[in-house]
């Protein structure tokens, strides 16, 4: 009896162990979904230009405020929704790009003072749950950036921001099989 109480604890602990791990962090590839990081890895072994971007990378004590203002679960690097509105799941990452960070002016000392060599990817899932590569924009940005949906229905948005700024923000929008960037800070 003894014997089988240890053994319920340590599962307990485990499955707790394993829902933290999906619900607040995108530290590793092992750590997506199966079938995105299927996907993910067969795009990266087609284009060494690019590479998982863990949430290590996000400043630590803005990584805490990112996750007081949009709730505990978000992961900035990763979005899962549907962003083409055909009610099969998609997903999106922020990858980094082989490049090196650029100074940004008059931010030194915080996070915002490197612009970093990114690309924002779109999966599109199909029924079969499989999942292609939609769409892809390079974007040069600070690290402290995340990627997210807003609002809901047909109404609802999916976009790159940095975080904290109105500066960089692109909202990606469902055309035919592919997307359309929009750029609201720019005149």
């Amino acid at each position: 009896m003894r014997r089988f109480g240890k053994m319920k604890l340590l599962l307990i602990a485990f499955f707790v162990f394993a829902l933290s791990a999906l619900c607040f962090g995108q530290k590793t590839v092992a750590e997506l979904k199966p079938a995105h990081a299927v996907a993910l890895e067969q795009f990266l072994s087609e284009n060494k230009n690019y590479q998982f971007l863990s949430e290590k990378s996000f400043e630590g004590e803005y990584l805490k405020d990112l996750r007081k203002d949009f709730g505990a679960s978000i992961k900035p690097y990763y979005c899962i929704s549907d962003f083409n509105f055909d009610g099969i799941s998609d997903f999106a990452l922020v990858l980094s790009r082989k490049g090196k960070a650029t100074p940004a002016e008059g931010t030194e000392g915080t996070p915002y003072d490197h612009n970093y060599p990114l690309a924002v990817i779109i999966f599109n899932g199909n029924k079969k749950g499989r999942f292609t590569k939609a769409f892809i924009e390079d974007v040069e940005a600070p690290l402290v950036c995340l990627i997210k949906t807003d609002g809901a229905g047909k109404k609802k948005q999916f976009f790159f921001a940095v975080y904290a700024s109105d500066a960089d923000t692109r909202i990606f929008t469902p055309v035919g099989k592919g997307y359309i960037v929009e750029y609201p800070d720019e005149p």
